[in-house]
């Protein structure tokens, strides 16, 4: 039977290989530039870095960034 352990360990190195390194520098130019957090700039970054689009209800991201980032309901129309 498989304990509880092994299976977040499972999941922990399948998250892992999923990460992906966003450069510093990146993120603190695009914070710099729209006054939005460094947090929330690491998502823009990566969404731009995937060419996705960035779905979001944060006001401040939608206004600073809106040619990745749009609401769910605004994607969903397509």
């Amino acid at each position: 039977m498989t304990t509880a352990l092994e299976l977040f360990m499972i999941a922990e190195e399948l998250v892992t290989r999923s990460e992906t390194h966003m450069p510093s520098d990146l993120i603190l130019a695009l914070a710099s530039e729209s006054g939005c957090s460094s947090y929330d700039c690491e998502f823009v970054a990566l969404a731009e870095l995937l060419n996705a689009p960035l779905l979001t209800y944060d006001k401040q991201i939608l206004k600073a960034f809106p040619t990745i980032a749009v609401t769910p309901g605004e994607w969903l129309k397509g």
